[in-house]
């Protein structure tokens, strides 16, 4: 890395360093031999030409999906992958600590798309036409609003920006329901808000289940958990947090749109638990599994523990399909999703590798694979052979949903999402709770996300 490169890194990660301290033990382990080789192995090449890829991962249900294709990628490359998993948080610790100390134990990084704006403007991340100025992405890679590519003008995702990175594990919320009960009550999947509320209202006549709808209203400060959940409500509602964001970054939380948003959630937490605050993703997979829910809107992912007969007492009874749209007809969810990317700084040799292994790892082969063992696929172009047919059935709701998309990020991965998540998962919360009103909530917070904005000098029209 050139030193005017390093200081930029540097003084990007600075604000990290706040929250994400150098571990003297981890420096201990990462001493830099001569080769610039991480003493754990990273990039190391034997004789034969074969490389050693070291690659962290996060502790996940999907990781066995994972580690078969790490078994293909060797026996059909002969390199070897070292992944080292890491709770789920500590992925990114770790990834900023090997920058900062400049050890590069790690070839590959996997960023959370939480983190993903951080790692971008930060320049802890190599351009991808930087290690093969011929790179260019495969079409059949879903877009996810563009989150591959970074503008640093905009300081935003967007067409116009440079290839990053690129999604490995995909993810977004669709909608579930009991086919039974469906049945029973001669129900329709519902195509809006309002008719998912309708059937909630009959399910709860007709005493049909304990909670007619479940989902997460759980506000954790500073992460995505109900926020990411609303996103579905906002985008149908026809509405936004930010008036164009990398443009203009005014705050349109209250509009009449946000403020609908914000009914329907009132309204939908009615029919479920009443101590939202206990309601996490794991908790309402659990209501689901137990019988206790009817409908719930929650990440495809979760399909495998519904159809988990040895988990789940309603395998086989649950229906996926899409969410409702936003009024111009594009998918309305936030997306969840892991990316690959190239430490910035890797020495040219092992970039060139780890670029290859990023490749290998999204390609048709590999994401067939990923999905053939409980893995959600980033590409249009995945075969479902041998997927169980409810899982099929949820991964056709992913794939349309995902084909939909926007250009724009449905989701909130900005550089200042933690500052934003302070503000917007208690406010969510408290409107679930009913504590105050929907459109008391979105003005309060309005007003402190204007508060923010300022703050952080962004560009407002």
């Amino acid at each position: 890395m050139t030193g005017s490169n390093l200081s930029r890194v540097r003084r990007g990660i600075r604000p990290l360093a706040v929250v994400v301290a150098v571990s003297a033990a981890l420096l201990g382990v990462t001493a830099c031999s001569s080769s610039n080789k991480g003493a754990l192995g990273g990039g190391g090449t034997d004789a034969s030409g074969s490389v050693t890829l070291v690659v962290p991962t996060s502790q996940a249900p999907w990781n066995p999906a994972y580690a078969k294709l790490v078994k293909e990628y060797e026996a059909e490359t002969g390199n070897k992958v070292e992944l080292r998993p890491f709770p789920n948080p500590d992925v990114k610790t770790q990834e900023i600590n090997d920058i900062q100390s400049q050890k590069h134990t790690f070839d590959v990084f996997q960023v959370n798309g939480a983190d993903l704006g951080q790692f971008n403007e930060s320049g802890l991340l190599q351009p991808l036409t930087d290690i093969d100025p011929s790179y260019e992405m495969d079409s059949h890679i879903y877009s996810f609003g563009n989150l591959a590519r970074w503008d640093s003008a905009k300081k935003s995702f967007a067409e116009s920006g440079e290839v990053v990175d690129l999604p490995f594990s995909g993810n977004l919320d669709i909608f579930v329901y009991r086919k039974d009960i469906y049945d029973k009550l001669g129900l329709e999947v519902p195509k809006t808000w309002p008719e998912v509320i309708a059937n909630s209202e009959k399910i709860a006549k007709a005493k049909a289940a304990k909670y007619p709808v479940v989902f997460r209203t759980q506000g954790i400060p500073g992460s995505s958990a109900n926020t990411f959940d609303f996103q579905a409500l906002l985008g149908a509602a026809g509405g936004s947090w930010y008036a164009d964001p990398g443009t203009d970054w005014k705050p349109t939380a209250d509009t009449a749109a946000g403020i609908q948003a914000a009914t329907w959630m009132r309204k939908l937490a009615e029919f479920g638990p009443e101590a939202v605050s206990t309601m996490g993703q794991a908790q309402v997979i659990a209501e689901l599994q137990n019988g206790d829910g009817a409908q719930s809107f929650l990440v495809a992912a979760a399909a495998s523990q519904l159809e988990d007969s040895a988990n789940s007492g309603q395998a086989g009874k649950f229906g996926y399909a899409p969410l409702p749209l936003a009024p111009d007809g594009s998918a309305a969810p936030g997306t969840g999703i892991w990316f690959l990317g190239v430490p910035a700084g890797l020495p040219k040799e092992r970039a060139k590798a780890a670029l290859d292994y990023i490749t290998w790892m999204t390609s048709e082969k590999a994401q067939s694979l990923f999905a053939q063992n409980g893995g959600i696929p980033i590409r249009d172009d995945f075969s479902t052979d041998g997927v169980p047919a409810p899982q099929k059935e949820a991964l056709a709701a992913y794939d349309e949903t995902a084909k939909k998309l926007p250009g724009a990020s449905t989701s909130i991965w900005y550089p200042f999402a933690s500052e934003m998540l302070n503000i917007t998962e208690p406010g969510l919360e408290s409107i679930a709770a009913g504590t105050v009103t929907p459109e008391a909530g979105m003005k309060q917070m309005q007003a402190a996300l204007e508060a923010m904005v300022t703050k952080l000098d962004l560009p407002q029209k």
